[in-house]
């Protein structure tokens, strides 16, 4: 069974992702689409061509894989999206109601990860 992460391209942030997500969504693989910052790529949607392509991996993910749900992920000392924690909270919330939009079928969550691998979904 897969999952779906749309996660960071940060290293330090794919174990601890790929960890909670398998346990959250009872999924033994999770197709990881790294992006830097792509809670602030889906949530203002700016970059089109972008935004593109990650639906594409996603369609993807479900479509080969049968992926169960999706996480949007954002986190502490990002490069790709330097934003404070309250600012990055509401892209997390906005990327994934457009998730929620786009995947109508699939439970879409939002996690915010911290350096020292704590992670909390937001609700």
């Amino acid at each position: 069974m897969f999952c779906t992460a749309i996660n960071c391209m940060d290293g330090r942030m794919q174990l601890t992702v790929i960890n909670y997500l398998q346990k959250r969504f009872d999924a033994i693989h999770v197709d990881m689409i790294t992006e830097p910052g792509p809670n602030k790529i889906l949530a203002e949607g700016a970059n089109s061509a972008t935004v593109a392509s990650i639906q594409r991996r996603i369609d993807i993910s479900i479509k080969k894989h049968n992926s169960v749900g999706i996480g949007i992920v954002g986190h502490e000392d990002c490069g790709g999206n330097p934003a404070g924690k309250s600012e990055q909270f509401e892209q997390l919330k906005a990327a994934r109601n457009f998730l929620q939009e786009t995947y109508p079928t699939l439970p879409s969550i939002a996690l915010w990860v911290t350096l020292k691998g704590n992670v909390e979904e937001l609700a």
